[in-house]
């Protein structure tokens, strides 16, 4: 039995049957005569529209043309097999990562028929390209007419569109004629059409938009840097790749997606190559260098065939000019991240050009208004605009958060070609003094509760610190003490303590103002003893302010130092020294007719009369301080008012009101997020639990109070919470581990002069004693003097992990 004919023989034989050659048939029906070859030799096949054109030219009856369009596009045999898979694919390197979720919304993307044009947005670099050519790998199953990889790095009109199209659909090579040919060839065809780098061809939106009208079947992934704004295009942002935490472990980074990309490109050069505990930190942290993208992240990869990821990380600094490639098959914009940056901002126009080139002396983003005063000449709207544009084009993120400005940034990549742009183009200068002071004014307009506006700061950290260091360059004392002295405790517990000392003593030998240099110590004082517990240090510093305020007699900040150098002297255990200071403090106060200031310093007294015994006395201070705190809503002092009384109270042995009292000034602090006045409130609760043996929660609050302290490296708080913490093991017949929490509360105390008063170690007593009468007075000193070498960081997460 002869076998039957294949789809190519049936249209040779037709053709012959017609007397008509190759060309002459492929002019009749208008595609090129080499696409006529292509399917006479079964290696290509017509679209279910040019099927039946080539049924009626060639003069087949009914029943001939439904078998001979049929053959033309069986599913199964060889020739179908072989036409299906896609057309001009490139070969993909690597495998794709991480990309679950996008492929999943592209692929339900081209399931849905009201869905025609759909465009992968993103940086250069981030893998628009890679993502695409894996949809096209699993698409030919939907797409039966084909699915079409076209690139156009290289086209820059609507005429290299077509031409571009026309070869890679094997249409004639006609410039001008190519949307009526794929009108004709493909109009009920289900094709997918995937353009690569569309975003220099932004022009051809109306011809595409053309084409998906007088088509039924095509559909068009696009991908590009820039959207369309067509009508009826799907936009799907492709972000860079999830980026490890800093504290992610090992088994962690394992998983991470920017990490696997990276070691993977790696190991393609040295399959040595692997992720250990000695290299991960510095792999890490080159994820972050580059900015989980991915062609930075294979390019920096592939300079570990000479460099340690260790050595890598120093060279990344800054990363750009050490990202590129030898790999001479690579598309010239993928040859180095410069290039493909480049391409992206040669996109766009001469003005938004100049607007990324200033946006970048901005660090880690910025506001709208930050913009609008440091960018001249330009209106609200026109700025508006411009930013948008520089957004469609991925070079500049949107991001909110709630109850904070929107911010406006770049990947830090891009910020780092924008910024050499910016200092090639000579701008550089003009700029940075703007942003110098628009910050200065900035730093000044705060209030003095800096920390309650700590998540903006934390914001703005980048371009405040940039800002001191270009004060500094230019020596520009007033604006860099601008900027450093208000947010001098910002700078402490959210920069580095080591910057911060190092701008205090830089500003201390400046030629600055008395008033000035008077506000340094202050700084100076605060952090030596309310930040590092040095209560010496900070009493030196805070006698030398006084005495500056003194001779240039401002009578408010002479209190305020005061006021401080009570504190530093109460917690040194001089307690005559400090009610003095306290009250010369109020009686300035009062001259100065400062209602609050004078009842803050009723409190600061009581503090001290408690220390000394004399609680009656401290608790009508401290009603009468907090009737006037309730009176005007001023949270802060009314928590620490309430908080001392209800201290007050267990020392007279109320327990229910002494917990009330905690419990209601945690809740005021915990509304303000105040971490120090948590702590405080969750200290001063445990003893309170303790004695009405609700141990669960006394648990729960002294580990909170000790991990808040220990963040915060109060380490006189933390002399507290050991003792709180003891004396809770001991209830709980802990009594070595309360021995050693003992112990180093009193070495803490003696390395800080910080003595205990005398009222806490009367309440103390009885439990201490208990302690010791169940072990024996021996076997309690020895395990007392071993405490004094055991390591604070040791005891605290044995502590932290009692249950």
């Amino acid at each position: 039995m002869p076998e039957p004919r294949s789809f190519g023989q049936q249209l040779r034989d037709y053709r012959h049957q017609r007397q008509l050659t190759q060309a002459a048939l492929a002019e009749e029906v208008g595609c090129a005569v080499e696409s006529i070859r292509k399917m006479e030799a079964n290696r290509q096949r017509p679209s279910r529209s040019l099927a039946a054109r080539l049924a009626t030219i060639l003069h087949l009856s009914s029943e001939q043309s439904q078998l001979f369009c049929a053959q033309a596009r069986m599913v199964g045999t060889a020739e179908a097999k072989q036409t299906s898979t896609p057309s001009g694919l490139p070969l993909t390197a690597s495998k794709l990562i991480n990309r679950q979720s996008e492929v999943a919304t592209l692929h339900q993307y081209l399931n849905a028929e009201h869905i025609r044009m759909i465009t992968l947005t993103g940086p250069g670099g981030v893998g628009k390209t890679r993502l695409a050519l894996q949809i096209a790998q699993q698409s030919p199953k939907y797409f039966p007419d084909g699915v079409y990889f076209v690139d156009l790095a290289q086209a820059t009109s609507v005429a290299d569109l077509g031409l571009a199209l026309s070869q890679a659909l094997n249409l004639p090579s006609s410039k001008y004629s190519w949307q009526r040919q794929m009108q004709l060839h493909f109009q009920h065809a289900r094709i997918l059409l995937i353009l690569d780098n569309l975003e220099q061809l932004l022009s051809a939106t109306a011809v595409l938009r053309w084409l998906l009208d007088h088509t039924t079947g095509l559909k068009l992934l696009l991908t590009s840097r820039a959207l369309l704004h067509c009508a009826g295009e799907y936009a799907l942002p492709l972000a860079p790749l999830r980026l490890p935490t800093t504290s992610a472990t090992l088994s962690e980074l394992k998983t991470n997606p920017a990490v696997q990309l990276f070691v993977q490109r790696a190991q393609t050069l040295n399959p040595q190559f692997s992720l250990t505990s000695a290299n991960a930190e510095a792999i890490k942290h080159i994820c972050w260098q580059v900015d989980g993208l991915p062609l930075a992240l294979e390019l920096a990869a592939a300079r570990t065939r000479l460099l340690t990821p260790e050595a890598l990380l120093a060279y990344l600094q800054p990363p750009l000019a050490l990202l590129t490639t030898n790999d001479p098959t690579a598309p010239a914009r993928h040859q180095s991240m410069h290039n493909a940056i480049k391409w992206g901002y040669q996109q766009i126009s001469p003005q938004q050009q100049q607007l990324l080139r200033q946006l970048a002396i901005f660090q880690a983003g910025c506001t709208l208004d930050a913009i609008q005063a440091i960018v001249p000449n330009q209106s609200q709207l026109e700025l508006l605009d411009q930013l948008a544009r520089l957004i469609d084009h991925s070079l500049l993120t949107m991001q909110a958060e709630p109850e904070q400005p929107q911010r406006f940034r770049m990947l830090s990549l891009i910020q780092e070609f924008a910024a050499q742009q910016l200092h090639d183009h000579g701008e550089l200068n003009t700029l940075a003094q703007r942003h110098l002071e628009y910050y200065v004014m900035y730093c000044e307009s705060l209030s003095e509760q800096v920390l309650e506006q700590r998540q903006a700061l934390l914001a703005e950290r980048e371009n405040i610190r940039a800002a001191i260091n270009w004060a500094i360059s230019t020596q520009n004392w007033s604006a860099a003490s601008a900027c450093i002295v208000p947010l001098a405790e910002f700078w402490y517990r959210y920069g580095a303590s080591e910057e911060l000392q190092t701008w205090l003593d830089w500003l201390s030998a400046q030629q600055l103002t008395p008033t000035m240099h008077a506000r340094c110590s202050e700084m100076q004082g605060y952090i030596a003893a309310f930040l590092q517990s040095q209560y010496r240090a900070g009493q030196a510093w805070y006698q030398q302010a006084l005495a500056q305020r003194q001779a240039l007699q401002q009578p408010a900040a002479i209190a305020e130092n005061m006021a401080k150098l009570g504190e530093i002297t109460m917690e040194q255990g001089y307690y005559a020294q400090a009610l003095e200071h306290y009250r010369n403090a109020c009686n300035l106060y009062e001259q100065l007719g400062d209602q609050e200031a004078v009842f803050a310093m009723h409190d600061c007294q009581a503090m001290v009369l408690v220390r000394q015994g004399q609680l009656k006395l401290a608790q009508q201070l401290l009603q009468q301080s907090l009737a006037y705190w309730q009176q005007q809503h001023i949270l802060p002092s009314l928590a620490f008012s309430l908080n001392y009384l209800g201290m007050i109270a267990l020392y007279q042995t109320n327990f229910t009101e002494a917990q009330a009292a905690h419990e209601q000034a945690l809740a005021i602090w915990r509304s303000l997020d105040d971490q120090r006045g948590i702590a405080s409130a969750l200290n001063a609760l445990t003893p309170v639990l303790v004695q009405q043996e609700q141990l669960s929660a006394a648990l729960a609050a002294i580990k909170a109070s000790l991990q808040i302290r220990w963040n915060l490296h109060d380490y006189d708080g933390l002399a507290w919470n050991l003792e709180r913490f003891a004396e809770l093991l001991s209830r709980q017949g802990q009594a070595e581990l309360a021995i050693q929490a003992w112990s180093k509360a009193q070495q803490l105390r003696a390395e800080l002069a910080v003595p205990l008063f005398e009222a806490e170690q009367q309440r103390l007593q009885p439990t201490i004693a208990n302690c010791k009468q169940q072990l024996g007075s021996a076997q309690w000193q020895q395990i007392w003097f071993d405490s004094q070498s055991l390591g604070l960081a040791n005891l605290i997460e044995t502590l932290l992990a009692q249950v």
